[in-house]
């Protein structure tokens, strides 16, 4: 997806709690959903929904909870975390876990702050000068822009192990932090972050993002030829600190890469890199204080990856001239949005349609942004069909709940959660509480399998 795939809106505590009828739902596929708790009645120590299957070496833990314990004080809504392990390459102890790790199918690459991985002394990863672009050699930087902001920092080179798998040599940022910045952002990462770094674990609401998406490269051609366009910049060459940082030319090897395509072969000669599945269960009509799910590595490569029959899969637009480009397209409630994608770094259903009240209490995160929340005075159900770019169509059944009453209650996974981008009606954003209930996978783009990427299926 494209650098600002992502997006997130802070759920800020409101007093409105409402009583509104709660089904409990299972997860299937073979698999076991438990609910326990405090039962659905607004306590903040609601229903615990898990799903602990499947397991093996290939599979991690997903939760959705209240975020790291230096995030944002009032709780995040719908983000799911992993814990991963990053080691200094080559070795098998000098290593440090860190969990609360946002789990985005949106974006690519592994970026954490650069202060839970100074023990390990990684080595900066260096650009080679290129004449042609006017890059000079030295240490690189990245600005990677989200819609609600930006991250930035030095790349550096680690070891990254998540569950059992192993990504040797991966390039990394090292997000650059507001209370011991390195390198001062140049003016144009500012204007991408719309003036809002994300420099701290609070203003992430995470200690990380791990970007699984659909391509193995963050960026690809035009960053390696140094030709940023009328875009902002993502890469930064900066041989003497951040006085001199320069736009530069990074080669795709230098470029920050999809840690699941690098994944290593197991013993048996079997890599599961060609993309994910996120496994959640089902949860209640009012949310759940915590939920837990799986994700697993590799599509057909395992007994626990493999794509059931029922399951559609959706080809994405891969004509990058196309304004649909690595898009899906959805119908719902009469209207068309063509640039259409499903992205678990994005922690609600985001699609404009003005016959949705929008009278919340809860404005966390519209402000400036012409993002917002929807609360109908009913719970609102639709069916939308999703289409793949090759006309193969899934439909969809969504429900839109009153975001004041879901935030009142004191969860933080809701299915029902939706709001507008602020983007006209061309774009349905497909976020985690799509995932709930379902299996969903995302292969890579280039990587072997039965079907050619990239799509998704469920």
């Amino acid at each position: 997806m494209s650098a600002s795939g992502s997006r997130w809106l802070h759920a800020l505590a409101v007093s409105a709690l409402l009583a509104l009828a709660v089904l409990a739902g299972c997860g299937g596929n073979s698999t076991e959903t438990t609910i326990t708790g405090g039962g659905l009645s607004g306590d903040p120590n609601g229903p615990v929904v898990s799903l602990d299957q499947p397991t093996g070496p290939n599979t991690t833990e997903i939760v959705v909870d209240t975020g790291p314990a230096s995030g944002f004080a009032l709780g995040a809504a719908n983000i799911p975390y992993v814990t991963v392990t990053v080691c200094t390459p080559g070795s098998a102890t000098s290593c440090v876990t860190i969990d609360h790790v946002f789990l985005d199918t949106g974006s690519i690459g592994l970026r954490l702050f650069r202060s839970s991985v100074a023990s390990l002394g990684l080595a900066a990863l260096n650009v080679p000068a290129d004449a042609a672009s006017n890059t000079p050699a030295g240490p690189v930087a990245e600005c990677y822009p989200f819609v609600l902001g930006a991250v930035w920092g030095p790349m550096a080179v680690a070891d990254v192990r998540i569950g059992g798998e192993i990504a040797p040599a991966l390039p990394i940022q090292l997000i650059d932090e507001a209370s011991a910045p390195t390198l001062a952002p140049p003016a144009d990462c500012t204007a991408a972050a719309n003036g809002g770094l994300l420099d701290s674990p609070s203003s992430l609401q995470a200690n990380g993002v791990l970007g699984i998406g659909m391509v193995s490269y963050d960026c690809g051609l035009n960053c390696a030829t140094g030709n940023y366009g009328s875009g902002h910049v993502l890469y930064y060459a900066c041989p003497n600190g951040s006085a001199s940082c320069v736009p530069a030319a990074v080669p795709g090897a230098l470029q920050m890469q999809n840690p699941v395509a690098a994944f290593r072969a197991d013993a048996n000669g079997v890599a599961n890199n060609n993309g994910s599945v996120i496994m959640m269960p089902a949860i209640p009509d009012l949310g759940a204080s915590v939920v837990r799910g799986r994700l697993v590595f590799g599509i057909g490569t395992q007994s626990n990856n493999q794509i059931p029959a029922t399951a559609r899969v959706l080809p994405v637009d891969t004509n990058p001239a196309n304004d649909t480009y690595l898009s899906l397209g959805t119908s719902a409630g009469g209207l068309n949005y063509p640039t259409s994608y499903i992205d678990s770094g994005s922690n609600a259903m985001f699609f404009d349609d003005t016959t949705i009240r929008m009278s919340c209490q809860s404005s966390a995160g519209s402000s400036g942004t012409g993002m917002g929340w929807y609360c109908p005075q009913t719970v609102l159900q639709r069916t939308a069909t999703i289409t793949g770019a090759d006309g193969t169509s899934a439909s969809v059944d969504i429900s839109v709940a009153n975001a004041d009453v879901l935030f009142g209650g004191g969860n933080v996974g809701f299915h029902n959660l939706a709001g507008t981008a602020g983007q006209g009606t061309t774009t349905f954003v497909w976020g985690m509480p799509f995932f709930y209930g379902r299996s969903v996978f995302t292969s890579i783009w280039g990587q072997p399998l039965a079907t050619y990427g990239p799509w998704n299926a469920f």
